[in-house]
This record gives structure tokens, sequence and C-alpha cells, in this order.
């Protein structure tokens, strides 16, 4: 192994540790282990599980790199490790394994719903996420340079929210698929309303939960768009209207007090009946749609 080799990896080893790197016991560690392993991932799978955060976190690096589709039960259970830079080599690599492999998106939806990091959520998400779109609202189109005018606005009714948990975080996937217009379970659904779910009959429930409401649309006005929005999610939203996506807010627990709005003017059906349904993730504490949602047509 050159001279470089060596230098840049015990920059990597120092750069994040858990123990500190003015240690000497620590730094000695890593020098024995640098030493030892050098870029051999068969002698670096014995430190999988070292005490050491950057040794454990290089040597699955190198584990996952010599070994491809069968590391991933390793990989699996570093993804879970209490080390955030560990959880993060962990996960990158697992995003890496499942182009090829369909079947880890189930594992990594999961890492994207409980990870209490958004910065690996987001990873595991963008692997494992099917749903893509971009909000864009008339109100921040640059080339928009019209005032815009409120048709009409109002807010959706209270006592017609329905709502389930989704403990699994499987309610998007094709075998259940929540957002549809039409859910085969819709007998499972409770009635709920605008607050916190925990003081509605769900306890101390965290992770997912789902909620659909029926409105029907006035008659067509002359408009440029429509808007539906949230003054207030605990914590963070996905957004279908009439089984289409429209985009989410998931910016975190900093996203639970944060208003944000998703454009609907192509799905929305006018003098007609729509499904808005809303996948809510709650990490801590209090959770749901505690706040009013509006429907607003815009000119």
């Amino acid at each position: 192994m050159s001279k470089k080799t060596v230098f840049l990896l015990m920059a990597m080893l120092l750069a994040i540790p858990l123990l500190r790197a003015d240690d000497p016991a620590a730094v000695a560690r890593r020098q024995a282990f640098t030493r030892e392993c050098g870029e051999d991932a068969a002698k670096a799978a014995k430190y999988l599980k070292d005490k050491d955060p950057e040794i454990r976190r290089y040597a699955i690096y190198l584990y996952a790199k010599a070994n491809g589709a069968k590391a991933r039960e390793v990989l699996k259970a570093a993804a879970l490790d209490k080390d955030l830079m560990v959880r993060t080599t962990a996960v990158s690599a697992l995003c890496t394994l499942a182009k090829k492999d369909a079947t880890l998106n189930t594992f990594l939806t999961k890492i994207a719903a409980d990870d209490p990091e958004l910065s690996i959520r987001e990873l595991a998400g963008k692997a494992s996420w099917p749903f893509k779109r971009e909000i864009k609202l008339l109100r921040n189109d640059p080339g928009w340079d019209h005032e815009i005018l409120s048709v009409k606005r109002w807010q959706l009714d209270d006592n017609k929210w329905r709502f389930i948990t989704d403990p699994g975080a499987k309610g998007h996937t094709e075998k259940n698929q929540y957002y549809a217009k039409k859910v085969s379970n819709s007998g499972k659904w409770k009635p709920i309303k605008y607050g916190y779910w925990e003081n509605q009959g769900f306890g101390d429930y965290d992770g997912i939960g789902w909620y659909r409401i029926r409105f029907t649309m006035p008659k067509k006005v002359a408009h440029n768009a429509v808007e539906i929005q949230f003054s207030g999610v605990d914590e963070s939203a996905w957004v279908w209207l009439n089984g289409t996506y429209l985009g989410c807010h998931d910016i975190g627990v900093a996203g639970h007090n944060k208003y944000f709005a998703v454009d609907a003017t192509k799905e929305v059906k006018f003098g007609a009946e729509n499904v808005l349904t809303v996948r809510v993730k709650d990490t801590g504490a209090a959770g749901g749609i505690w706040r009013p949602v509006h429907v607003e047509i815009l000119k």
C-alpha cells in the first residue's frame, strides 16, 4: 500500500471520531488496524463490530466493496448502528445495491421512515421512494408577473377525515396503495379530527399514519391555479389527490408547525367528489394534522 493511500486512510479514520482523536489509545488502535488490514477486506471483517465507530465504518466499507451483494446482511445490520457515520456508510452501500436488487427497497423504506437523522432518511428515501414531484406554486413562478387573486378558499370539513396507522410503513406499496382513490381496507379507517392523533384514541403511537377525506369541488370557474394548503402537520407529510402524488413536506421535526401548500390545478375535479390522502410521519411526541387544511382557487 502506498504512502498516499496510508495517509488518506488515516485521515478518514481520524475525521469524525467517537473516541477523541488526541486519545493516544484511540490513535494507536487505528494505526494498528491500518497496518494489519490495509485494504484487505478479509482481515477487516473481524472489525465489523469494533467498539471504535471509525474502525467499524471502514471495515464495513471494505467488506461491502469486496463482497458486493453478498454483504447485504452485514450492511442491513450496520444501517441500524448507533453511530451516524456508520449508518451513513451502510445505507449508501445499500442504496447502490438496491439499483440491481429491488428487494432491498422494503428495508430502505423502513430506514427512510424510522431513522432519527434527516440526512439518512433522505438518502434511503431517494433510493426507495417511488414518488417524485417538485412542488411548484403560482406565487413562486418567476415567469408569472400578474396579481394573484383568491376566487374562493374554504376549510375541509373536520368531521369527514378518516385515519389509519401504518407501523410497517408499507401503505404506499403496490400491495396496499392507501393513496388510491378507492382502498380495499376502507372499513379499518377510523374517524379523526384536526388535532394530534394521540388525543384521539391512538395512544403514544409514533410512525406513519394516513389521512383521507372526500370533498366536493364547486362548479368550474375561471382560474389559474388550485392549491391545497396545510397550516400544521406534525411533522412530515406526503400528499395525493385522486390517486396522483402532489409532493411532500419533509424537513424533519422543524416542519411540525410550518405552513406549506401543494398545487392541484391539473388533478382536481370541479363539480365532483375528490379524494385527498395525506401520509404523515411523526418520530416522537405528538403527531398528526393538527391544524386545518384549506382548498383555494386562485386567479
